[in-house]
Protein backbone atom coordinates (compact mmCIF):
# COMPACT_ATOMS: atom_id res chain seq x y z
CA UNK A 1 0.00 0.00 0.00
CA UNK A 2 1.34 3.40 -1.00
CA UNK A 3 2.16 6.02 1.62
CA UNK A 4 -0.42 8.40 0.06
CA UNK A 5 -3.14 5.75 0.44
CA UNK A 6 -2.28 5.21 4.09
CA UNK A 7 -2.30 8.93 4.84
CA UNK A 8 -5.57 9.57 3.00
CA UNK A 9 -7.29 6.56 4.61
CA UNK A 10 -6.15 7.91 7.99
CA UNK A 11 -7.64 11.31 7.14
CA UNK A 12 -10.89 9.64 6.08
CA UNK A 13 -11.01 7.77 9.39
CA UNK A 14 -10.18 10.90 11.39
CA UNK A 15 -12.83 12.94 9.59
CA UNK A 16 -15.51 10.29 10.07
CA UNK A 17 -14.55 9.78 13.73
CA UNK A 18 -14.72 13.50 14.49
CA UNK A 19 -18.16 13.62 12.86
CA UNK A 20 -19.37 10.65 14.93
CA UNK A 21 -17.98 12.25 18.09
CA UNK A 22 -19.80 15.51 17.30
CA UNK A 23 -23.09 13.70 16.68
CA UNK A 24 -22.67 11.71 19.88
CA UNK A 25 -21.83 14.81 21.93
CA UNK A 26 -25.01 16.70 21.00
CA UNK A 27 -27.47 13.80 20.67
CA UNK A 28 -28.80 14.10 24.22
CA UNK A 29 -29.66 17.76 23.60
CA UNK A 30 -31.80 17.10 20.51
CA UNK A 31 -35.54 17.29 21.10
CA UNK A 32 -36.70 17.37 17.49
CA UNK A 33 -37.58 13.84 16.38
CA UNK A 34 -36.83 14.46 12.70
CA UNK A 35 -33.40 15.91 13.44
CA UNK A 36 -32.69 13.02 15.80
CA UNK A 37 -33.51 10.50 13.06
CA UNK A 38 -31.35 12.45 10.61
CA UNK A 39 -28.45 12.40 13.07
CA UNK A 40 -28.79 8.65 13.59
CA UNK A 41 -28.70 8.07 9.86
CA UNK A 42 -25.62 10.27 9.55
CA UNK A 43 -23.88 8.43 12.38
CA UNK A 44 -24.44 5.07 10.68
CA UNK A 45 -23.06 6.33 7.37
CA UNK A 46 -20.00 7.92 8.99
CA UNK A 47 -19.35 4.65 10.85
CA UNK A 48 -19.62 2.73 7.58
CA UNK A 49 -17.14 5.02 5.81
CA UNK A 50 -14.78 4.85 8.80
CA UNK A 51 -14.93 1.06 8.82
CA UNK A 52 -14.40 0.78 5.07
CA UNK A 53 -11.23 2.88 5.38
CA UNK A 54 -10.07 0.67 8.26
CA UNK A 55 -10.81 -2.47 6.24
CA UNK A 56 -8.61 -1.22 3.39
CA UNK A 57 -5.82 -0.35 5.80
CA UNK A 58 -5.91 -3.75 7.49
CA UNK A 59 -6.05 -5.45 4.09
CA UNK A 60 -2.77 -3.64 3.37
CA UNK A 61 -1.43 -4.72 6.78
CA UNK A 62 -1.49 -1.16 8.09
CA UNK A 63 -2.85 0.19 11.36
CA UNK A 64 -5.96 2.32 11.52
CA UNK A 65 -5.97 5.91 12.68
CA UNK A 66 -6.55 6.58 16.36
CA UNK A 67 -7.77 9.96 17.58
CA UNK A 68 -6.04 11.20 20.69
CA UNK A 69 -8.08 11.04 23.88
CA UNK A 70 -7.31 14.69 24.55
CA UNK A 71 -8.65 15.72 21.15
CA UNK A 72 -11.88 13.79 21.77
CA UNK A 73 -12.33 15.27 25.26
CA UNK A 74 -11.75 18.81 24.00
CA UNK A 75 -14.18 18.35 21.11
CA UNK A 76 -16.89 16.81 23.31
CA UNK A 77 -16.47 19.48 25.99
CA UNK A 78 -16.63 22.31 23.47
CA UNK A 79 -19.77 20.94 21.83
CA UNK A 80 -21.49 20.29 25.14
CA UNK A 81 -20.64 23.78 26.39
CA UNK A 82 -22.01 25.25 23.18
CA UNK A 83 -25.34 23.49 23.68
CA UNK A 84 -25.52 24.09 27.42
CA UNK A 85 -27.09 27.53 27.13
CA UNK A 86 -28.80 27.02 23.78
CA UNK A 87 -30.03 23.54 22.91
CA UNK A 88 -32.57 24.71 20.35
CA UNK A 89 -32.97 22.66 17.20
CA UNK A 90 -31.65 25.57 15.16
CA UNK A 91 -28.50 25.89 17.27
CA UNK A 92 -27.75 22.16 17.20
CA UNK A 93 -28.29 22.12 13.42
CA UNK A 94 -25.92 25.09 13.10
CA UNK A 95 -23.24 23.27 15.09
CA UNK A 96 -23.60 20.17 12.93
CA UNK A 97 -23.59 22.30 9.77
CA UNK A 98 -20.29 23.87 10.85
CA UNK A 99 -18.81 20.46 11.71
CA UNK A 100 -19.75 19.12 8.27
CA UNK A 101 -18.31 22.23 6.62
CA UNK A 102 -15.01 21.73 8.43
CA UNK A 103 -15.07 18.07 7.43
CA UNK A 104 -15.60 18.87 3.74
CA UNK A 105 -12.76 21.39 3.77
CA UNK A 106 -10.45 18.97 5.57
CA UNK A 107 -11.12 16.02 3.29
CA UNK A 108 -10.75 18.06 0.09
CA UNK A 109 -7.46 19.46 1.41
CA UNK A 110 -6.30 15.93 2.20
CA UNK A 111 -7.25 14.73 -1.27
CA UNK A 112 -5.18 17.53 -2.76
CA UNK A 113 -2.23 16.78 -0.46
CA UNK A 114 -2.30 13.06 -1.30
CA UNK A 115 -3.34 13.21 -4.93
CA UNK A 116 -1.03 10.26 -5.62
CA UNK A 117 -3.38 8.00 -3.66
CA UNK A 118 -5.10 5.18 -5.51
CA UNK A 119 -8.51 5.31 -7.17
CA UNK A 120 -10.36 3.38 -4.44
CA UNK A 121 -8.97 5.60 -1.72
CA UNK A 122 -9.85 8.78 -3.64
CA UNK A 123 -13.35 7.48 -4.35
CA UNK A 124 -13.96 6.84 -0.65
CA UNK A 125 -12.69 10.34 0.20
CA UNK A 126 -14.98 11.82 -2.47
CA UNK A 127 -17.89 9.80 -1.09
CA UNK A 128 -17.22 11.21 2.37
CA UNK A 129 -17.01 14.78 1.05
CA UNK A 130 -20.20 14.33 -0.95
CA UNK A 131 -22.01 12.88 2.05
CA UNK A 132 -20.99 15.82 4.24
CA UNK A 133 -22.10 18.28 1.55
CA UNK A 134 -25.51 16.56 1.39
CA UNK A 135 -25.72 16.68 5.19
CA UNK A 136 -25.27 20.44 5.03
CA UNK A 137 -28.13 20.70 2.54
CA UNK A 138 -30.40 18.57 4.74
CA UNK A 139 -29.49 20.56 7.86
CA UNK A 140 -30.51 23.87 6.29
CA UNK A 141 -34.18 23.16 6.98
CA UNK A 142 -33.45 23.05 10.74
CA UNK A 143 -31.52 26.34 10.88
Amino acid sequence: MKKEDIKLYHHIQRNAQLAMNALDAVTERVYDKDLSVEMSREFITFADIHNRALKELTKGKEEGYRNSQMQEVLQRSGLQMSTLLDSSTSHVADILFQENSRGVTDIWRSMKNYEGAGRECMELAEELAGFEEKNMERLKKYL
